[in-house]
């Protein structure tokens, strides 16, 4: 069943908190961070749904539809919501150049070109990112220097120490792995459980032992489905629509001058307008249509081969997609 996010409870409003407690400003009321410094872990693809299942003791929040990680990141990191700052996925349109760019592993795209907003941290703050992979070649392009880690156990170990010798005022710890496994395992395998439960208590350990100093906060961009299908988009979506569609596979963002609902609802996919795109993301820099699934299948109109073959993923409204959980850990 789809739900609409709600940003005032999300990790849009979490980034508001911990800007305001960076910078002296009053709360917002989502998380009590009672420290200027701040750690923040997002583990990647840790739904609150999974949490749960895994003994995680957790509060519940909302992601920002769509529910990709770019869209997030992007929102945690800006402290806007994706309806400002317009990014809407990995396919995201790049208007001033009129085309369609795909931020996955293109090292050709500035993210910082295509971002309506900037980021809000402090000058020495210290990213933390695995090295090799696409995510860190966008936090360069949006945040300059990027600490490479290999390994979680290496990420944590490099993040306490840093602490310890630096003390900056803010460190972001991007903890992937719990989403590559659900991609190609399910969000409930065996693989996946253990994956979430192993890289918590790497987490956990973390939060207790930097305490005294920091707030520690710990939450995820989005939750996977189990994915039971692919259903391919044909090229006649074209004769309705005014570019091809970019988003992602349980999002596809739409510029028309005409209403596509009727064509998307053939492939059981609701239309939402500008007007509720607006609403759900909070801003106006949003596309005129979107078509978003009711089911846990893909909807491709990209040739993506691995997409094709995961077996959890995300990017649209569901439950297990949206809701999120946060961690504090303080004293």
């Amino acid at each position: 069943m789809n739900v609409e996010p709600n940003l005032n409870r999300s990790i849009y409003t979490l980034a508001l908190e911990i800007r305001n407690a960076l910078y002296g400003r009053s709360p917002v009321g989502i998380s009590d961070l009672d420290k200027d410094r701040i750690a923040l872990v997002l583990v990647d693809g840790l739904g609150y749904s999974l949490a749960e299942k895994v003994g995680i003791r957790a509060e519940k929040i909302h992601s920002v539809f769509p529910t990709i990680t770019v869209t997030v990141l992007t929102t945690l990191l800006t402290a806007t919501p994706p309806g400002i700052h317009g990014i809407m996925g990995w396919r995201v349109l790049n208007r001033r150049e009129g085309r369609i760019d795909n931020l996955l592993g293109n090292q050709d795209v500035e993210l910082r070109n295509l971002v309506q907003a900037e980021p809000y941290l402090p000058r020495d703050s210290v990213i933390l990112a695995p090295a090799g992979r696409p995510s860190s070649t966008l936090f360069k392009s949006l945040l300059g220097n990027v600490t490479a880690y290999y390994s979680p156990w290496d990420a944590f170990t490099q993040a306490k120490e840093i602490a310890e010798r630096k003390n900056p005022r803010f460190m972001f710890i991007y903890i992937p792995f719990v989403d590559s496994v659900s991609h190609h395992f399910g969000p409930y395998s065996e693989n996946t459980m253990r994956t979430a439960m192993e890289v918590y208590r790497l987490v956990e350990t973390f939060g207790r032992d930097l305490s005294e100093k920091y707030s520690v906060v710990m939450t995820a961009d989005h939750g996977h489905v189990p994915i039971e299908g692919n259903v391919m988009i044909g090229n006649d979506i074209l004769d309705h629509v005014d570019l091809p569609p970019f988003g992602d596979h349980r999002n596809l963002m739409l510029m028309s001058r005409r209403d596509p609902s009727e064509y998307l609802s053939k492939y059981g996919l609701i239309t939402l307008n500008r007007e509720k795109l607006k609403e759900l993301t909070g801003g106006e820099n949003v596309p005129d249509y979107a078509g978003v699934p009711q089911d846990n299948r893909l909807y491709s109109y990209w040739r993506d081969e691995e997409e094709m073959g995961y077996r959890g993923s995300h990017g649209g409204m569901t439950r297990e997609e949206i809701e999120i959980p946060l961690v504090v850990w303080q004293k």
